[in-house]
């Protein structure tokens, strides 16, 4: 279960929500009176952002903003280890810093040693861009004169300016919704990420995700790789050690099979391919980032609300009678406890073929044959 799952829970029960409310409301009030009585000299500002890749891309056009407001105070971000390089590349003039994912109750409560990376930035504000108990167990006992942030319903007396999290596509938004507590911004904002030139011809496939419901499959992925073959130079990217010895053998004896030991290595590949391919997942946005088009393919996640953002960005979805056609999610969590995978094993290799060639010739106005000639 997440940190963000686990509270909404209790809602099943009025009495238990009700008590949940009043206690941890409490308590957050409490802690802010101490906080206003201990405030002490201060300075620049601290935005914490503790989340997965995917997620942490999409907080990017908010922290954007936030810099441009505050371009007269050092700021500095606070994120986990493996989201460092994104934020590096996005702001390379930002002081990063990490914070392990060592939290208390199965990574949801702030330890000392993160409390201690907080208090020495002395922040005299703060952002929060995480929405989650893992950040508002973070920011409990700062001292900042201002923390602005988003998180569940429970946590609004911790903070100074709150943004209750949306349920309305795009979760990019969500981020931004941070921001306009304090900017007049509209929403009609380009979250796009510029196009940038590629000299590769080829497409990078990458067939992995979070977890089993959100994968299409490394069979159908392969098929695909085959079929695409015929037309442009298709090669796989995967982490170390997560193929499976049989399928490792056979792709490798048709494709170039690339596996990666970190995020950095990912970034690195990524940056020479001409499309990429792959299922809901961190890669494919780490892609997008990097200005590279990108071809997803959903299940049980809705791409209304995480798609990336722009035409040179396509994505096929089989619609079935649990697909979350208005929810960010379907009703089994996002396939944690789907017991079939239907939307997944029903879209066929044929179908996400099509959709491909027809999106590739569509970001290019070419024809196939054209586009593998690195004209993208």
């Amino acid at each position: 279960m997440s940190q963000v799952e686990f509270l909404p829970m209790v809602e099943k029960y009025y009495p238990v929500k009700l008590f949940v409310k009043l206690i941890i409301g409490f308590f957050c009030h409490i802690v802010r009176l101490i906080r206003i009585l201990k405030k002490k000299q201060s300075n620049g500002v601290s935005i914490i952002v503790l989340h997965k890749i995917g997620d942490s891309i999409f907080s990017t056009h908010a922290i954007k903003k936030i810099v441009e407001f505050h371009q007269d105070k050092i700021i500095s971000i606070i994120c986990f280890p493996e989201t460092k390089s994104i934020f590096q590349l996005a702001f390379p003039s930002i002081e990063i810093t990490t914070i392990s994912h060592n939290f208390f109750w199965k990574g949801r409560i702030a330890t000392r040693d993160a409390y201690k990376i907080l208090h020495e930035k002395s922040p005299e504000i703060i952002y929060d861009l995480t929405g989650a108990i893992t950040s508002a167990s973070l920011i409990t006992f700062s001292s900042a004169e201002k923390i602005v942030g988003m998180n569940l319903e429970y946590f609004k007396p911790l903070y100074d300016k709150f943004s209750p999290m949306r349920t309305t596509p795009h979760l990019i938004d969500m981020y931004m919704d941070v921001v306009r507590q304090v900017l007049s911004i509209g929403n009609d904002s380009d979250y796009t990420f510029p196009l940038k030139p590629s000299n590769s011809n080829k497409v990078l496939i990458h067939p992995f995700a979070g977890w089993a419901a959100k994968e299409w499959g490394i069979e159908k992925y392969y098929e695909l790789a085959q079929k695409l073959s015929s037309q442009y130079r298709v090669e796989f990217i995967t982490e170390v050690n997560t193929l499976p010895a049989s399928i490792k053998k056979e792709i490798q004896a048709n494709f170039r099979l690339t596996e990666t030991k970190s995020v950095e290595d990912l970034i690195e590949n990524i940056n020479d391919c001409g499309v990429f391919i792959g299922n809901d997942s961190g890669p494919v946005h780490i892609a997008s980032f990097l200005g590279r088009p990108t071809f997803t393919i959903y299940g049980p996640t809705n791409p209304s609300y995480c798609k990336p953002i722009g035409v040179r960005h396509g994505f096929i979805n089989k619609i079935i009678e649990c697909s979350p056609v208005k929810d960010r999610i379907c009703y089994t969590q996002a396939g944690l406890k789907c017991p079939h995978f239907k939307c997944m094993t029903e879209l066929t290799v044929s179908e996400v073929n099509e959709m491909i060639d027809q999106f590739i010739s569509s970001i290019s106005g070419l024809s196939s044959t054209q586009i593998i000639d690195n004209k993208i």
